[in-house]
């Protein structure tokens, strides 16, 4: 069987990623300052939210720091090949639990040897437009012939 070419995707910033981690830590912020507990308690878990924003701003959003994915390869049998921001590559396989839609692509991948899944947020401004349209059509018709078994035949 001849696997279709493997797509490459440089993955950048993405505003509406941004925008999203910010809407939901401002909704938490707000129902934490609803609950009925001290007001010092109140201010600390509010922090808390205002600190994993921002961090999760600069990894997902941002695509910056060493734990940020800045690339990948995914090759037809599903495998992929992870570049984060301090230039280690990781080698992988792709879950069946990666949603591939429209307006959100969810790539869950365990790296060779691991035992947690790893998961890759993708949005559309992330990445070019035919970029985007390749990778959601291999992560919906790829098969991995180790989790899949072969293919039927269509004679």
């Amino acid at each position: 069987m001849q696997w279709p070419p493997s797509v490459r995707v440089a993955i950048g910033s993405s505003r509406t990623a941004f925008a999203l981690i910010a809407l939901l830590a401002i909704g938490t912020c707000a129902v934490i300052a609803t609950l009925p507990f001290e007001p010092a308690a109140l201010a600390l878990a509010s922090f808390a939210v205002v600190v994993w924003a921002i961090d999760r701003i600069y990894v997902i959003a941002l695509r910056q720091g060493p734990r940020a994915v800045r690339h990948f390869e995914l090759r037809g049998d599903l495998t992929v090949v992870v570049v984060t921001g301090d230039g280690c590559a990781c080698a992988g396989r792709v879950h069946r639990d990666s949603y591939v839609g429209a307006r959100l692509t969810t790539l869950v991948w365990r790296p060779f040897g691991r035992r947690r899944a790893r998961t890759i947020l993708l949005l559309p401004d992330m990445l070019p437009a035919n970029d985007f349209r390749r990778l959601r059509v291999l992560m919906r018709y790829g098969r991995s012939e180790v989790a899949q078994g072969s293919p039927a035949s269509h004679a």
